[in-house]
């Protein structure tokens, strides 16, 4: 009797394990589903993949011309952000995390009043990057709608990724 009794037991554990684990397993395929579901809606109207970008011109934050052109050796992210965006002042210290022997980061700023405003948000968050002053111009010609936004670029300055909103220095790492 003690011997159907261990051996119920056990059959019991074993199935309620595997019912757990099929319960996590459901769970995290529907969380990646939404997750994707989100990605695909919020850069619906972004450029393409594999669309390919061209080298522009603008003025940087401190007054100098700037160019944004493709880099031989590493890919690219353009990275857009607003002075006024809360998930931007999070998430800019993440671009630090990337590698800059393998990516080149390229930080443009949108929708801001005056160039004060831009460089106020960028000593309030600590990084020391050049900034690019974007205009209407590269808002609508990168079809910018939200901010974070950003491509990531390949060496021929191909779209190989897009995103918009926060991202971690992790997730950032796994996009490039």
């Amino acid at each position: 009797m003690d011997d159907e009794l261990n051996k119920l037991s056990t059959d019991t554990a074993a199935t309620n394990r595997w019912q757990r684990a099929r319960g996590w397993l459901l769970n995290t395929v529907l969380l990646v589903a939404v997750g994707w579901g989100m990605h695909v809606w919020q850069t619906r109207d972004m450029l393409d993949q594999a669309e390919s970008v061209a080298p522009f011109q603008t003025v940087l934050l401190s007054g100098e011309a700037g160019l944004v052109a493709p880099d031989a050796s590493r890919k690219t992210v353009l990275y857009f952000f607003a002075p006024w965006c809360g998930i931007c002042r999070a998430s800019m210290g993440n671009l630090s995390s990337l590698d800059p022997a393998q990516i080149q980061v390229v930080v443009i700023a949108l929708d801001y009043d005056s160039r004060d405003e831009v460089q106020q948000f960028m000593d309030d968050i600590g990084i020391d990057i050049p900034v690019h002053l974007g205009t209407p111009t590269t808002r609508d010609f990168f079809r910018i709608t939200a901010y974070p936004s950003y491509y990531v670029l390949d060496t021929d300055f191909r779209i190989i990724g897009k995103s918009v909103g926060y991202s971690t220095a992790l997730g950032l790492s796994l996009r490039t």
